[in-house]
């Protein structure tokens, strides 16, 4: 498991409990559930996780938020509830939360702030990440020379070593890439007898691709991503 994946999922819901929890698994997080603020506690200091979703009343919610600000300064805390208004965001600020969430919020979006909240986390935190990049970069002095995913493929590494976070949309590109025969696809799906839709598919991939490669290069990577004209992108590296 990797320490940095790990998450702790707090509602008082067990319905929303497990939906959360089953979404984030899916999505490569490690989570463990709890239902009140006494084992939120105990699961906390028995095992600390740099990152939490927490949901439930508003008021409970910022009492628990608090209490385990107050234990850990730097955990990232994603909390959920009635954040309809500015004073409400604002005080889930103030308590200690990270990010606020109206309940109807996608799991998806959650994702996405975990892992802005993963790439602050201490260097201390780090170690598991460093470690397997000193093996990765072994690994191409080795003569292994392909490219890989970590960290349940939200990280791509280059045969140097060199290493890219990922956004989902990223994530998701990249794995439907090169899981693809001969790792080539459209530039996006065509409903048939919706040309508007297949239209606003293509910009999507082509946005996609245009941030990855933008990011690459601002990291001094060059991602093996082909435009094959006409058609769409093409994974000319191994993995």
């Amino acid at each position: 498991m990797n320490d940095l994946l790990d998450l702790i999922v707090f509602s008082p819901d067990p319905r929303q409990r497990m939906h959360r929890s089953d979404a984030l698994a899916g999505m490569g997080f490690s989570p463990r559930s709890c239902e009140d603020s006494n084992g939120l506690f105990r699961l906390f200091q028995a095992r600390r996780t740099p990152l939490l979703v927490m949901e439930a009343e508003l008021t409970d919610l910022c009492m628990a938020v608090a209490g385990l600000r107050a234990m850990d300064t730097t955990a990232g805390i994603v909390a959920v509830s009635t954040f309809d208004s500015p004073e409400n965001r604002i005080l889930g600020l103030h308590c200690g939360a990270d990010a606020c969430f109206q309940p109807e919020v996608a799991t998806a979006e959650i994702a996405a702030a975990l892992q802005a909240l993963v790439r602050r986390v201490p260097m201390a935190g780090r170690r598991p990440l460093e470690a397997e990049s000193r093996a990765a970069t072994a690994g191409a002095a080795d003569g292994n020379g392909k490219w890989q995913f970590q960290d349940a493929a939200w990280t791509l590494v280059s045969p140097r070593g060199a290493r890219l976070a990922l956004t989902q949309a990223e994530r998701d590109f990249l794995l439907k890439l090169t899981t693809s025969p001969d790792k080539r696809m459209p530039r996006g799906d065509l409903p048939p007898g919706d040309p508007q839709a297949g239209r606003e598919s293509v910009r999507r991939t082509d946005v996609v691709v245009s941030r990855l490669r933008r990011k690459a290069q601002d990291t001094n990577m060059e991602l093996p991503i082909r435009t094959v004209w006409g058609w769409g992108y093409a994974f000319t590296g191994d993995i």
